[in-house]
């Protein structure tokens, strides 16, 4: 029986659907006619209809296919707002794009969110239904399943999970442990599926960066000294994770009452603008608010050149990881969003079924605090500031 991710509000209408769409499966779908499965040159889709962060750590999985299938050709169907982490990734063939409106984080009415969704359904189908896909594997556990596709297209072998409904139409369906476990762990027991098998030592963070985004050039466009700097990123796609405005002010004032440096604040709503307001007069000149001014290859190449970054759980901080030393908070989430880093992270989070969980990237420190908006925790952060802006 299969056990459904969600309230009962949400698992009932679940199961009736499930009732309907086994049943088609199993008399209709299932025993679609198929060619044979092209081991030598796999035509692969790899769905996603999350956020940026799933988006930047899927492409990760990329590396680890090729080096099994050479000549495979993946696609990927995701979402428009994710269109800045796939734009210049060597290792897709083509992006295709649904708006799924369960993780449209767009300030409109969920129907408006409905009618986006099914106008980009509409648009991609078109593109997916050229292609004879070898393999199907989305990666999605929690929302924004999109096996609703699979009816219309040529699919040999779907895998997916089915926590979220219509796992009828996967020719395998998996649910997730029942003990904690890092989102890649779910990745890789799909690509299991089709022989390609790693471990976490073996993943190796990148995002391409295209030539004509130049340090220079950010520098000039936001006012940035050749100075030493350090990245504040207060925001996080949840609002729920983040934290005061109050606590980021004293953190930056704490900061740089200690060292000269600039601090540039990121984001893409007026938060960064609330925290600048409450810090001390005499530092606003070492401030710099690039809220909405930049875009994700401009934060890339920032990162590369800033002394550390300063995050919560987020996109900006598995981005910044790949490129810089990072600092960040977790409110609420614990190990199975622990970053996937090329560079040292110090970690605080208050996720308390991930204390004592082993990570295998050795890069991490991981810190336990019972609540993350504390004067104990301010303390941990500039100490470890100190630490940094002192090696």
């Amino acid at each position: 029986m299969r056990k459904y991710c969600g309230t009962p509000k949400e698992t009932i209408p679940f199961r009736i659907m499930d009732f309907f769409v086994d049943i088609y499966a199993n008399l209709f779908y299932k025993k679609r006619k198929l060619a044979p499965i092209n081991h030598n040159s796999p035509r692969i889709l790899i769905a996603s209809l999350g956020h940026l962060g799933d988006a930047l750590t899927v492409t990760y999985m990329f590396p680890l296919i090729k080096k099994t299938y050479p000549n495979a050709s993946i696609d990927l169907l995701t979402a428009q707002w994710c269109e800045p982490v796939n734009l210049h990734n060597p290792h897709i063939n083509q992006t295709i794009y649904i708006n799924h409106f369960q993780t449209n984080r767009r300030k409109i009415s969920s129907w408006e969110k409905i009618k986006d969704f099914y106008r980009t359904f509409r648009q991609a189908l078109p593109l997916l239904c050229q292609n004879d896909y070898d393999y199907y594997i989305d990666i999605r556990y929690s929302d924004a399943v999109a096996h609703f596709v699979l009816p219309f297209i040529s699919v040999k072998k779907a895998y997916g999970f089915s926590r979220r409904a219509l796992g009828g139409l996967l020719d395998i369906e998996f649910d997730v442990p029942t003990h904690e476990f890092h989102h890649f762990d779910m990745y890789f027991m799909l690509l299991r599926e089709i022989d390609v098998k790693g471990s976490f030592a073996d993943i190796e963070p990148y995002f391409p960066i295209p030539p004509n985004v130049s340090f220079e050039k950010i520098q000039e466009k936001i006012g940035l000294a050749n100075k030493p700097f350090l990245m504040l990123f207060p925001e996080s796609g949840g609002e729920h994770k983040q934290l005061s405005v109050e606590f980021w002010a004293k953190i930056i004032d704490e900061t740089l009452k200690a060292h000269q440096l600039n601090v540039l604040l990121c984001g893409q709503t007026q938060m960064s603008k609330q925290i600048l307001d409450l810090v001390d007069g005499a530092h606003k000149q070492n401030i710099i608010d690039t809220s909405a001014k930049i875009n994700i290859q401009e934060i890339a190449v920032l990162s590369k050149n800033a002394k550390f970054a300063l995050t919560l759980d987020s996109f900006p901080e598995h981005l910044c990881c790949i490129f810089s030393q990072t600092i960040t908070i977790f409110k609420g989430t614990g190990y199975p969003f622990f970053p996937l880093a090329n560079f040292p992270v110090y970690l605080i989070h208050n996720h308390k079924p991930s204390v004592g969980m082993t990570f295998e990237r050795d890069n991490v420190e991981v810190v336990y605090q019972e609540n993350v908006e504390t004067d104990a925790v301010k303390a941990l952060v500039l100490n470890k500031i100190s630490k940094l802006l002192h090696e």
